[in-house]
């Protein structure tokens, strides 16, 4: 499902599917809020660390609402704002001409810790399974790394494939919403399947992107 909601510090990779094909929608939204931010002289930086601390936010909204009860709606709330935060990032260092390697290295960092502490919480939710927690973990990390290795060895950044970062996000807030209705534990689990399985495939399809990157075959 996927392409660039995505901002960071450097350079953007190419859009193909999914949510982040609504990349230009979301930045138009987006406009006043990058405009208010600039104004205010919020840094790039600050904003990138905030998208991990409202990632935190969805995870403790995972842990308090491990039960059903209202306190899961803090997961969509923070998903959706640290997926924003994600694009905002990139949006004001282009504005004002502060993108530089060490953000884009803050950056990326700070990608891969927004992901674990926002799923890592699931394993607390009873019903739920560590192992599957710990597949669903790895296959997004690797999923992750390999779009930016593949910049590392001489190609583009790759966001591309079926389960990018915004669409994590997507389903976990999903999830979420359905755990206040029905058994957190089974809809917490089908969400960690529809994040490794999806992850897997985008770890193929990042992969045949980078033997076309780097000229391989």
């Amino acid at each position: 499902m996927s392409a660039v909601l995505n901002g960071g510090h450097g350079q953007r990779g190419r859009s193909d599917l999914a949510i982040y094909s609504l990349k230009p929608a979301f930045r138009r939204a987006l406009a006043p809020v990058e405009h208010g931010l600039v104004r205010a002289g919020v840094s790039a930086d600050a904003i990138t660390v905030a998208g991990v601390l409202f990632a935190g936010l969805a995870g403790l909204g995972v842990w308090l609402g491990r039960d059903g009860n209202p306190w899961l709606l803090l997961v969509p709330a923070g998903a959706f704002i640290r997926t924003a935060a994600n694009a905002l990032d990139g949006l004001v260092a282009t504005r004002t001409g502060t993108a530089r390697p060490l953000g884009e290295v803050l950056n990326e960092t700070a990608d891969r810790v927004g992901d674990v502490v926002a799923l890592l919480p699931v394993a607390l939710v009873p019903g739920v399974n560590d192992m599957l927690v710990a597949g669903a973990l790895a296959a997004m990390l690797v999923s992750s790394f390999l779009g930016v290795a593949i910049k590392a060895a001489g190609g583009r950044r790759v966001y591309s494939g079926i389960m990018g970062k915004p669409d994590r996000m997507l389903v976990l807030g999903v999830a979420a919403v359905v755990a206040m209705f029905v058994d957190p534990g089974s809809s917490f689990t089908a969400a960690l399947w529809i994040v490794m399985i999806g992850s897997l495939v985008t770890i193929l399809q990042r992969a045949i992107i980078a033997r076309r990157e780097l000229g391989v075959g």
